[in-house]
């Protein structure tokens, strides 16, 4: 490539600078798994209505730039997912590279340069194996964790180190006895036979000439563990391991490779057990004092035997997941003595404790969501997940907490053996650190905490894989979960590269034919659960998770390139509903989950809703293959946009004409018909007045399942129904979101009705399916945002953007705020006898538009809006 720079002339816009500099990888590693990284920036000013009109990208060996690829000047508006402009980036490489703009004032300085480092992105650079212990392999039970080092000197000062590091299973390593990060439960989740992650980190600072040690405990996780409600161990391998090649480069230029190889040594330690679901039981007199040091006594200990190399070992390039809060809980010491804790709030994560006392003393830690009519822990809804952390003290004073497992809980119960005195007690959350970008607060307090409960959710089941719920013997990535809840994630947090991540496992799970899993990573659901459900256990709404998942995040965050890797997969999904549909067009061709969870569907049979399984299916067969149709027309693939908008309209069409009646009697009928074009636009009017009568015939009590919630709301707003949207939202009787509210929730319930009127908990119907943290029904957040709020994206990525408040209710005010690529987008409004008064912000890049609510007039020119702030007032007409 080596194009030159241009001969342009000097900077003339001295009022903006380019600034975030990013790439697509959002690890926060020292390294990038992509040879030729996508490249995003943003613009940064105080002046009002600026555009970016071109750019160029230069890309360097050296930070003089002094003789740099370059991209050329490139016309374009958009600031995000831009190509590597130079050759690709070699194993280990290290390159720089900046950015200039030029805006309506012409072209900006050069940013400060950006540095990237390519991790080890062939095969062959793995030199390392994966080691085990002999005798660890074959385990049917839960068991001691394995325990492995290896040390080894260095003859002079390291000036670079970088560790590559993976496992099968969870690993916690360490250099020198200091951990090599902060991350928790490393590889995370993937799809592990075909994509295995591993992470990159600089340890420079922990090396020193002479004696070093190298050392990890690799505890079961997901790869060995206990995975789902029967509690299968061994899914993807019987034995752990653990590969890592740690690189040195020392201050006279040699280099020194140490890797997992068969003069690795291990033993077992105090880690007895760990498990996802059962908990850490830890016995710290087991604990062999000093093992991850140099110059410990190990040879007595077992020699590491060797594994085959997994196929291509790939670097994480999203968060990881970390400790994210901390928080003092409430507590008091019951009649025999147990200690009660509250958290405050239903978290993931566990109690960290200080505790005294003799060798032998135990201390046992119990965990549960909520309390039973005793006020005790509420445990049977956990099914078989013991969710308990057990410790043996070794004498004296110990932190304890566990390892290589978490928790859903907000109440814990803590017993102590004689003679043990619990000295401290702190709630520590974790979860896949996200950035936080999404923000909304009101006049109305309810909806805030509603608002918090789902942010809450969010990031208790957001753990290296969006889970269903964090408690019980599940916590599986459903993807009629995230189907509903994707636009929503990715408003709240920056869940771009996150469910990039999920995505890709998606698409290595998706079947032959089409059909997408249940669950993503796939684990066995069961003979009984997939005999009901033929076509390789998929259904209608979890499956279109493949097309509405892609969809949010290009509309969240405006890459294109993440929209075309996904493609296939979207495509390969619709073809497959294709294939299934009746002579007439329709999908009625097997059991499908339907609108799940439906608040009239008896207890023993949660698919029995009350709106047709099979319109429901067919509707997400028109809507999914309306967003393939959209992508395919972004990505240029004019052929396949003309096809699936056809499919679209012939299945919409037979929907109407098959279930027309039949959707207009219920609320999810309603809302997919307006939501995913079924009604024809002569008929849009009439289904929006149906779906209005229905909620005010039911006094704003919601009726819809995990399929129908997330479109309700809008469906009402969309046909002029905000009166109606609002009584839905602000109702607080059962069911209803408020209702949740004044019942004490702090995180999403999986049932609307968890928590029954007079406040007990069917437990004996219910105990099946009924978790206090589960987030579908938080996809409300995208309307209040959207509507409530007013802050929509008309274009990918937020470049152009709607500013459409809808106030209602009895809501004075509200505002939100989103990090969009180009910086952040706000709006707040408040409501005075008959003034509106509404500030908006746009970010440096974008334009927007204002759409006023019904019945309220401006005499300023407010339709187009520029880059900067705005301040409108607006009077009732």
């Amino acid at each position: 490539m080596n194009r030159p720079g241009i001969e342009a002339p000097p900077t003339t816009d001295t009022t903006t600078t380019v600034t975030r500099l990013r790439t697509a990888d959002d690890s926060g590693l020292v390294a990038t798994p992509f040879p030729e990284p996508r490249l995003s920036w943003s613009l940064s000013t105080e002046r009002p209505d600026v555009v970016q009109h071109a750019h160029e990208v230069q890309v360097s060996t050296d930070l003089s730039f002094s003789n740099p690829e370059s991209s050329g000047e490139v016309e374009s508006d958009l600031v995000t997912d831009h190509p590597w402009p130079a050759e690709p980036l070699r194993s280990r490489e290290v390159r720089h590279w900046r950015v200039r703009a030029r805006t309506n004032l012409g072209w900006t300085a050069w940013s400060e340069p950006a540095r990237v480092e390519a991790a080890l992105l062939e095969e062959g650079d793995w030199r390392g194996r994966p080691v085990h212990l002999p005798s660890d392999r074959g385990r049917t039970l839960p068991g001691p964790v394995p325990l492995l080092r290896r040390e080894f000197d260095l003859p002079a000062e390291p000036v670079s180190a970088r560790l590559y590091v993976t496992s099968l299973g969870v690993h916690h390593t360490a250099v020198n006895g200091r951990p090599v990060s902060d991350d928790l439960l490393e590889p995370g989740w993937t799809s592990y036979p075909d994509r295995l992650l591993y992470a990159t980190y600089d340890v420079t600072a922990l090396l020193h000439p002479g004696r070093n040690a190298l050392s990890a405990a690799v505890g079961d996780g997901w790869y060995r563990g206990h995975l789902t409600w029967y509690k299968t161990r061994n899914v993807y391998g019987d034995t752990t391991a653990l590969l890592a090649q740690l690189e040195v480069t020392l201050t006279d230029g040699t280099t020194v490779t140490i890797a997992t190889d068969g003069q690795w040594r291990g033993a077992y330690g105090g880690l007895l057990a760990t498990d996802l679901y059962d908990g850490c039981r830890r016995d710290l007199r087991k604990e062999p004092h000093g093992w991850r040091l140099p110059g410990f006594d190990d040879h007595g200990w077992e020699q590491a035997a060797l594994l085959p190399l997994p196929a291509k070992p790939a670097q994480r390039a999203h968060p990881p997941v970390r400790v994210v809060q901390r928080i003092q809980p409430g507590q008091r010491t019951l009649s025999d003595g147990t200690i009660a804790v509250d958290a405050g709030e239903n978290i993931t994560g566990w109690l960290r404790l200080r505790a005294s006392g003799p060798p032998g003393g135990t201390v046992t830690v119990r965990h549960a969501e909520v309390l039973d009519g005793e006020g005790r822990l509420l445990t049977s809804i956990l099914r078989d997940a013991r969710a308990t952390d057990q410790y043996t003290l070794a004498g004296g004073t110990a932190e304890l907490e566990p390892e290589f497992t978490f928790h859903g809980f907000r109440y814990a119960e803590i017993d102590a053996s004689p003679g043990v005195t619990i000295q401290a007690v702190e709630v520590v959350v974790v979860s896949s650190d996200l950035r936080r970008i999404g923000e909304f607060h009101c006049s109305d307090d309810r909806v805030n905490t509603l608002y918090a409960n789902i942010v809450r959710s969010q990031r208790g089941n957001f753990l290296a894989v969006p889970t269903d719920c964090p408690q019980r013997d599940e916590r599986l990535g459903w993807t009629g979960d995230i189907m509903a809840f994707a636009p929503t994630a990715c408003a709240t947090f920056d869940s771009g590269s996150f469910l990039d991540s999920w995505l890709t496992d998606l698409a290595i799970e998706q079947r032959p034919d089409g059909a997408v899993p249940l669950v993503i990573p796939d684990v066995p659901l069961g003979e009984v659960l997939e005999s009901e459900l033929p076509f390789a256990g998929t259904a209608a709404g979890w499956g279109d998770a493949a097309t509405v998942v892609p969809t949010a995040l290009y509309d969240a965050y405006g890459g294109r390139s993440l929209l075309g890797r996904h493609y296939p997969a979207m495509r390969a999904w619709v073809e497959f509903t294709a294939g299934r549909m009746d002579e007439d067009g329709t999908w009625t061709g097997n059991a499908q989950l339907g609108d799940w969870l439906d608040p009239a569907a008896p207890p023993e049979d949660p698919t029995r809703a009350t709106t047709d399984p099979a319109f429901v299916a067919t509707a997400f067969v028109a809507h999914s293959a309306r967003l393939l149709s959209d992508a395919a027309r972004e990505l240029g693939h004019t052929d396949d946009a003309d096809r699936y908008t056809a499919l679209h309209r012939r299945t919409a069409d037979a929907a109407w004409r098959k279930w027309g009646d039949h959707a207009c009697t219920t609320q999810t009928g309603c809302a997919l018909a307006l939501q995913f074009c079924i009604a024809p636009p002569a008929e849009r009017a009439a289904v929006g007045d149906a779906l209005a009568a229905l909620v005010r015939a039911r006094a704003g009590r919601i009726a819809t399942g995990f399929l129908g919630t997330p479109f309700v709301l809008p469906a009402l707003t969309a046909t002029g129904h905000t009166t109606e949207a609002y009584q839905l939202l602000l109702n607080t009787e059962c069911p209803g979101w408020l209702y949740q509210v004044e019942r004490g929730a702090t995180t999403m319930w999986e049932r609307w009705d968890a928590i029954r009127p007079d406040g007990t908990i069917d437990v004996e119907n219910w105990g099946v399916l009924l978790s206090f943290n589960h987030y579908a029904y938080g996809a409300v957040a995208a309307w209040l945002y959207q509507s409530v709020a007013g802050l929509r994206p008309t274009s990918p990525g937020y470049r152009t953007i709607e500013i459409a408040p809808r106030p209602g209710g009895t809501l004075t005010s509200a505002e939100a705020s989103i990090t969009t690529p180009y910086g952040t987008a706000s709006v707040s409004w408040s409501l005075s006898d008959s003034t509106l008064v509404v500030n908006a912000v746009l970010p440096p890049g974008t334009t927007g538009r204002f759409l006023p609510p019904e019945n309220w007039h401006s005499t300023q020119a407010t339709s187009l809006l520029a880059s900067g702030s705005h301040h409108l007032v607006l009077r009732t007409s």
